[in-house]
């Protein structure tokens, strides 16, 4: 007797099966690339249609994530952001490259007088004034971050007038020629402040990730004090050391 061929959808069942075993038996990491799209077909002996069927099963239930492009592929996933130290890489580009939907919403922008630690950040003159810009970032529609941007404004006129709710370092490249060299960061975990709690949905008192940056361009000068707050629950850092090639693999990723 003819044994019959599985129906499609209990097909992509048994392919979905093979890559959960995959991801156990080999012990992939959250956010660590699994193979791309072909080479898990190849694998596996099936077709690009049928492994993307059990890709999207495995994506729907938060096991695995699916970036395209030239960085892309199907990566080991828990829910959670990877938020990159060491970069000067925007957080949307950030966010994207990791196969997952980024929306801004600015809370404040303004022009001000800066206060004494923002002053001496960036190297302030008496009289100086700053612009500043909270934004709120949503991950996959859910509240992520609370962004805190201050910038020497005689440096950068006008920039109240453009979108703020993309990158802004690319809009400070793009517009006021802006060449990115280095961002100090530090990170501190924090309970959040009845605000923050309900901004980011999250009960007052939970684990906040305050992260604390100061950009500098390619001559050394503060461009950017920057005081962000990202949910614990849904972030990870990741910190690569860069060595001596800093300004060689910053100039790239923002060509990226």
């Amino acid at each position: 007797m003819t044994e019959r061929p599985a129906p499609p959808e209990d097909a992509a069942a048994l392919v979905r099966l093979r890559l959960l075993r995959l991801l156990g038996d080999e012990r992939f990491h959250p956010g660590e690339l699994v193979g791309s799209e072909r080479a898990l077909a190849e694998r596996f002996g099936v077709s690009r249609s049928l492994l993307r069927q059990a890709v999207d099963r495995l994506e729907d239930e938060g096991r695995v994530r699916r970036a395209t492009g030239r960085t892309g592929g199907v990566f080991a996933h828990d829910g959670k952001v990877q938020r990159h130290l060491n970069t000067t890489m925007g957080v949307p580009e950030m966010v994207r490259r990791q196969g997952m939907r980024v929306a801004t919403t600015v809370l404040r922008a303004e022009l001000g007088v800066p206060g004494p630690d923002e002053r001496r950040a960036l190297r302030l003159g008496e009289g100086e004034q700053v612009v500043r810009v909270v934004r709120l970032r949503r991950v996959d529609d859910v509240p992520w971050s609370l962004d805190r941007s201050v910038l020497p404004a005689r440096r950068y006129p006008g920039l109240l007038q453009h979108d703020l709710t993309e990158s802004l370092y690319a809009t400070l490249t793009a517009r006021y020629g802006l060449e990115l060299d280095r961002a100090d960061e530090t990170v501190e975990a924090v309970p959040a402040t009845a605000e923050q709690a309900r901004l980011l949905q999250v009960p007052a008192g939970a684990a906040l990730l305050a992260i604390r940056r100061t950009a500098h361009d390619v001559d050394g000068a503060a461009v950017e004090h920057a005081l962000d707050f990202f949910r614990a629950d849904r972030t990870r850092v990741h910190l690569q050391k860069l060595g001596a090639n800093w300004k060689r693999v910053a100039r790239r990723e923002r060509g990226g």
